[in-house]
């Protein structure tokens, strides 16, 4: 601002090549990856290797400046034929983020195992349509399981992560 103080400015990408333009455009990071459009418009879900591959092409864009990996948001407005989301009478509050991901653990571990080993530093990750704090916890352990399963396999991973949600 004129009186020195700095505004972040951050993108909101849907696929990795939104991040070299992001980048490109002097963008701070990326506020918001919305990770389910790998998910969408296909036979079958993403696999891990797949996934990581995807997740580190945006980090590699943006260098040390921050990624927030909003974890997958199917449902609503965005059905995945492939993950068994298919359109419901109240979309918007029904089966769709935290609440598929939780119910689909096969799904979530493998994303979140593979957000876990797109960087080495610091993972940025959002729990999305949180409706219940117990849906946070849940999905923080389901991370943490995921990490200490990489760990265990003498994969790298991120140092640490930051951790935050919509509501």
């Amino acid at each position: 601002t004129g009186d020195g103080h700095p505004i972040v400015v951050a993108a909101n990408i849907s696929v990795t090549d939104e991040a070299l333009l992001a980048a490109r455009m002097g963008a701070d990071g990326v506020g918001l990856f919305r990770t389910e459009f790998l998910f969408m418009n296909r036979s079958a879900p993403p696999s891990e290797e797949e996934q990581v591959n995807a997740y580190r092409r945006v980090v590699a864009a943006l260098g040390d400046r921050p990624v927030v990996f909003r974890t997958v948001d199917v449902g609503g407005d965005k059905p995945a034929p492939a993950l068994g989301i298919h359109p419901e009478p109240n979309p918007f509050l029904g089966w769709r983020g935290i609440r598929y991901c939780l119910d689909r653990p096969d799904v979530f571990k493998t994303q979140l195992r593979a957000l876990w080993q797109a960087t080495t530093g610091e993972l940025w990750v959002m729990f999305p349509m949180v409706s219940d704090p117990e849906e946070v916890e849940r999905a923080r352990e389901l991370l943490e399981e995921a990490r200490e399963e990489l760990v265990a396999q003498g994969r790298p991973v991120a140092r640490a992560a930051r951790v935050g949600m919509m509501v």
